[in-house]
């Protein structure tokens, strides 16, 4: 029965855990880029892409209640507000080899066989 009393928090615990150990800081002795202290990433508009992802999580499951503490608590930035996909993502595709640029298998074709014999 005391299962039954506990409220249920909707925020998975790893988007919470996420968002405090992805902070930025600055390299070269403070006066260099801001890097993740955690992952070591580049620091970007939303942070590193961990905290990106965690900050998003939040955000949709979050009540107001939760955003504002997390806002007042400095682990949510002004900028984490507007963390919406307004295109779905794509996955990049490596681009193929193109059938021209191909080296020949024998580099002594490239030169031919008339100038192998008038070399000799």
């Amino acid at each position: 029965m005391g299962l039954l009393s506990v409220p249920a928090d909707p925020v998975p615990a790893w988007a919470k855990i996420d968002l405090q150990l992805h902070q930025p800081y600055r390299t070269w002795l403070g006066f260099g880029r801001l890097r993740c202290d955690w992952c070591g990433e580049a620091w970007g508009r939303h942070g590193c892409s961990s905290r990106e992802s965690a900050a998003r999580v939040f955000l949709y499951t979050a009540s107001p209640a939760q955003r504002q503490a997390a806002l007042d608590s400095d682990d949510l930035t002004a900028d984490d507000l507007r963390l919406r996909r307004s295109v779905p993502a794509r996955h990049r595709r490596r681009p193929r080899p193109h059938p021209r640029h191909r080296s020949p298998a024998n580099p002594l074709t490239a030169l031919g066989f008339t100038d192998l014999v008038a070399a000799l």
